[in-house]
């Protein structure tokens, strides 16, 4: 891995996390972004804490079309594969992100194993337990 990876790498994140700040139109108190990618699979998606209870990024009340914010997540990835040739470091298959609007505090957790094949799961079923899972939390 050449030097310069980690601080392009944290860019990105910081780029996905912003998209989704921008999304959410200030009603997000946390935010969770979640990408996952394979040669043949893209997708992004997040689900937000607001007023106190975690939701889809179809709940949130914002003028942003679903559709477009999505599109643009799933395209970022390009920017992920790139940086990854360009630094010479393992290519994730998974990230997922986690940002605290009020604390700034930001962690993500990343995966380089492809579980949709050896768990026969897809990563909509991993997003949505991720989201039940955090909901359950606050119950």
């Amino acid at each position: 891995m050449k030097q310069g990876y980690e601080d392009a790498f944290s860019d990105l994140q910081s780029e996905y996390i912003s998209l989704c700040l921008e999304y959410a139109e200030g009603k997000a108190e946390e935010i969770f972004a979640y990408i996952y990618r394979t040669r043949t699979m893209r997708m992004f998606n997040a689900f937000y804490r607001s007023e106190g209870k975690i939701v889809s990024a179809s709940q949130i009340d914002t003028t942003c079309n679903d559709d477009e914010f999505l599109q643009m997540g799933r395209n970022d990835i390009s920017r992920l594969e790139e940086i990854c040739a360009e630094y010479e470091a393992a290519l994730p298959n998974e990230i997922k992100m986690h940002y605290d609007v009020k604390t700034g505090k930001f962690d993500s957790d990343i995966s380089y194993e492809n579980y949709s094949i050896k768990n026969r799961v897809t990563p909509m079923q991993v997003f949505m337990s991720w989201l039940k899972e955090e909901k359950n939390k606050t119950q």
